[in-house]
């Protein structure tokens, strides 16, 4: 039996219907907001066309892995190479050193087809801080060539010992694998994302046309109605998903099964899909789609991270073009003269040869992997303001993110201001824990003593709904705090901090801002408890929150000499707090609550700052920094005088 599969220029157009929607995605051209599914299909492309070949030589019985891994590695290997040779280059002379240090991490692993589980542990790939990964994109290379490193040995014994059985098999695994996707996807959304056995599925729909799980169509019209639905649902999901869609799961598998009806469609003839996907142009783009890939993402990476600020229509336009030229350039000149396969007797040598590249990777890869992302390369001064994102967090270890337990006992529960009874508590998320070093220089100067209770992403909110998954429940912490607070009657002042408009805005979305559950009922009976039990109530009105990282984004603009305006406009904080402001409003109208807004103090009417006198007031884009906690606090020294205007 011939184990090559027959030329059909319908499926290098189906790369083009691939990668095009991805790489319009990650340029932010709005429309092709779910262009993330062209991946999707590409694995329904690769397990049909790689299984039809491992199938037949399998059925023949001249299926040779070191062929089938030499064939992967001339499709593969050289290109990733030369890209990760070419931008290791340009991130030496541009990325910041965490930046630089995650690059190298990335090249590395990527050599070695494991990136998607270095990805899996440190991002979130719809978070937007994932426009700073020139190597994001090669998690996929990993997921593909770990499932080709499992599949066709599975695949041999299914046809050794189960040949009638083989499509039922792979079946279930398939629904297996959708399944166990589809359940976790909202839990653990990168777990669902990144890894192999809960991607399986994708690879799997179309390594099942391949070994005949559906017999081609007979008749005409079917075949040209499957085709034409096949299209509609892969184009369907490029424009009607988003990024904040639980993906993926069964949200993937409308472009997942239309992938497999367009392939299905084709294997039994021609149609007018068929035809149109034939056109030369999304021919000449799915010839060229692998290396398009590779060398589209890194490149808008580093146009943009050089750029700092957003770019515009003409700058995509310019980075699509220069993209496809790059896309070419490596397809021309790296993949096609690679692909001409070796007489076993030079194989040897072959992946002798490639296993030397693979190690000279590594090993360029590991100064700055296992250095502080050579930090040397930068400025002083640049490398100074860089650092503040990984500064060390006062209060941060052990007493932040405490257990009930741990609160019940009173363990690990940290002192501001001086040692001795408690005169204050401070109450809330993280946005408490980046105020804890300001509360505890303000509380030293006044000789007042003070304890900390925060966890992250938890209002103090009594009986309000959970805000994230957790194996500690918020509701169950404030309980915790409540009890404490009745173990301790001599606090008289309690602090209440919190990202605000996160939890009104999220409340309001969900339809729960008056609900029994919603945030400001929440916060109500909090303040309602605190006052009852005869204590005074502070509420921390939120800092500005910033549409960036603050210590990188300064770093960058000194370190590529860029004069930018990097203030955030007040009207822009104003309008975000407008929500949580009302709640504010309508409480201190029933309660008396004192109101600390240390917008006052960053902000003036022209905008808020993120800088004072060369350093971040941030740590991120809305915590502050140590700095930023000194800076303010003077205001928070008011506020535990009660010297604020109630």
């Amino acid at each position: 039996m011939n184990s090559v599969v027959s030329y059909r220029r319908d499926i290098d157009g189906l790369r083009a219907v691939a990668v095009l929607p991805v790489v319009l995605f990650h340029l932010g051209v709005a429309p092709f907001s779910g262009g993330f599914v062209g991946v999707d299909v590409f694995f329904v492309i690769s397990g049909f066309l790689i299984t039809s070949i491992v199938y037949r030589e399998h059925l023949a019985g001249h299926f040779s892995y070191a062929r089938f891994y030499e064939r992967r590695i001339r499709r593969l290997f050289p290109a990733l190479a030369v890209m990760l040779v070419l931008t290791g280059i340009v991130a030496w002379f541009l990325l910041l050193p965490e930046d630089y240090k995650l690059f190298s991490e990335a090249q590395g692993l990527s050599v070695l087809f494991l990136a998607n589980f270095h990805f899996w542990n440190k991002t979130d790939y719809f978070n937007d801080a994932v426009g700073n990964i020139p190597l994001l994109h090669t998690w996929s290379l990993s997921v593909e060539e770990q499932f080709y490193l499992l599949f066709p040995p599975l695949l041999l014994v299914l046809i050794r010992f189960v040949p009638k059985r083989i499509n039922l098999v792979l079946l279930g695994l398939a629904v297996l694998s959708l399944a166990g996707a589809q359940a976790i996807v909202t839990r653990v959304p990168e777990t669902a994302f990144y890894l192999v056995h809960l991607r399986a599925w994708e690879l799997l729909a179309g390594a099942l046309l391949a070994t005949g799980v559906v017999r081609p169509h007979n008749r005409q019209w079917i075949r040209e109605g499957a085709a034409l639905l096949g299209l509609g649902m892969i184009v369907s999901s490029v424009f009607a998903l988003d990024k904040q869609e639980a993906f993926p799961g069964i949200s993937a598998l409308p472009a997942v099964l239309g992938a497999a009806l367009v392939i299905h469609a084709g294997v039994g003839g021609n149609t007018v899909v068929g035809r149109l996907l034939g056109f030369r142009v999304l021919v000449f783009f799915g010839l060229i789609s692998y290396s398009l890939y590779l060398w589209h993402w890194p490149l808008f990476v580093f146009a943009g991270y050089y750029q700092i600020e957003p770019l515009s229509g003409t700058e995509k336009v310019v980075l699509f073009i220069l993209a496809c030229l790059l896309g070419w350039l490596s397809w021309r000149f790296v993949e096609s003269p690679f692909r001409k396969a070796l007489e076993p007797v030079c194989r040897r040598q072959f992946f002798r040869r490639t296993g030397w590249v693979a190690g000279a990777l590594i090993l360029i890869s590991l100064p700055g992997a296992i250095s502080k992302g050579a930090a040397f390369r930068l400025p002083d001064t640049v490398a100074d303001i860089a650092s503040v994102e990984e500064e060390i967090i006062p209060f941060r270890r052990p007493c932040f993110g405490p257990t009930v337990d741990d609160v019940d006992k009173e363990r690990d529960l940290c002192v501001l201001g001086t040692e001795g009874s408690a005169n204050f508590l401070l109450w809330g998320d993280s946005h408490a824990l980046s105020l804890a070093h300001g509360y505890d220089l303000a509380a030293k100067e006044l000789g007042l003593s003070g304890r900390f209770l925060a966890r992250s992403e938890c209002p103090p909110a009594l009986g309000s709904r959970e805000y994230r998954a957790s194996r500690v429940s918020c509701g169950e912490f404030n309980e915790a705090v409540v009890r404490y607070l009745e173990r301790h009657p001599e606090i008289q002042q309690v602090i209440l901090v919190g990202v605000w408009s996160s939890y009104v805005g999220n409340d309001t979305a969900q339809g729960t801002a008056k609900s029994d559950t919603g945030f400001e009922a929440g916060l109500t009976r909090s303040i309602d408890y605190l006052v009852n039990s005869e204590r005074r109530v502070t509420v921390v009105e939120q800092v500005p929150l910033i549409d960036y990282s603050v210590p990188q984004t300064l770093a960058r603009a000194a370190w590529y000499g860029r004069d930018l305006e990097l203030r955030l406009p007040r009207e822009r904080h104003e309008t975000r707090m407008a929500e949580s402001q009302l709640v504010f409003d309508a409480l201190a109208e029933q309660y008396p609550i004192q109101r600390i807004n240390l917008a006052d103090r960053l902000c003036d009417a022209g905008g808020c700052n993120v800088e004072l006198d060369g350093l971040p007031l941030y740590r991120d884009s809305n915590h502050l920094s140590k700095w930023g906690s000194t800076t303010v606090a003077q205001e928070l020294q008011l506020g535990l005088r009660g010297d604020l205007q109630r």
